[in-house]
């Protein structure tokens, strides 16, 4: 299970996740060209993923019954399982890794960056991300959510596809809270 951390001299809240560290890409693995990869996120491939929180769809598609797909990561950072509790172990506070990870797929398409999406389709990734910070917001557990994007394999990203993540935390970031106070 993730739990938080707090740094007794900078008293900021670090993630610890031990789980994703079991992510694919820390194996040892051939490459392979990316026309023949298997990708998860492409339509047609529902059923190598979680399960869905939610979809956007077109009425009445029928080359794509989705446009914008939601998931829980598979390697979450934080779980929604739990009640928060907090406790001090020597010099810092720890919490358990209560919160929200999930996976935005922007596009049922692999090969698209974000700023190749149309209109109506960036559109539906941000009222996406919207409609899941509304739903998210209802947990009283949670203080705060943040959607990032990791783009391309050096900044983290495991998989090519367009894609982008909600996280959720039961705390608000110092930083954040810093920038926030003005």
């Amino acid at each position: 299970m993730p739990s938080l951390r707090k740094d007794p001299v900078t008293q900021r809240w670090v993630i610890i996740a031990t789980e994703r560290a079991k992510r694919p890409r820390d194996y040892s693995v051939p490459r392979v060209a990316k026309s023949t990869s298997f990708c998860p996120f492409c339509h047609g491939n529902e059923s190598a993923t979680p399960p869905e929180i939610s979809a956007r769809r077109t009425p009445h598609a029928s080359d794509s019954p989705w446009t914008v797909r939601v998931i829980p990561n598979k390697y979450p950072a934080l779980r929604v399982e739990g009640a928060i509790e907090k406790v001090g172990h020597g010099v810092y506070d720890e919490m358990s890794g209560v919160g929200a990870h999930e996976v935005i797929i922007e596009s049922p398409e692999h090969d698209l960056h974000l700023s190749e999406l149309s209109v109506e389709q960036i559109t539906a990734v941000l009222l996406t991300w919207q409609d899941r910070m509304r739903d998210l917001r209802q947990d009283d557990r949670l203080k705060c959510a943040i959607v990032f994007k990791n783009h391309g394999e050096l900044a983290g990203a495991t998989l090519e596809h367009v894609h982008s993540q909600l996280i959720a935390l039961p705390i608000i970031p110092k930083r954040l809270a810093e920038s926030l106070d003005g």
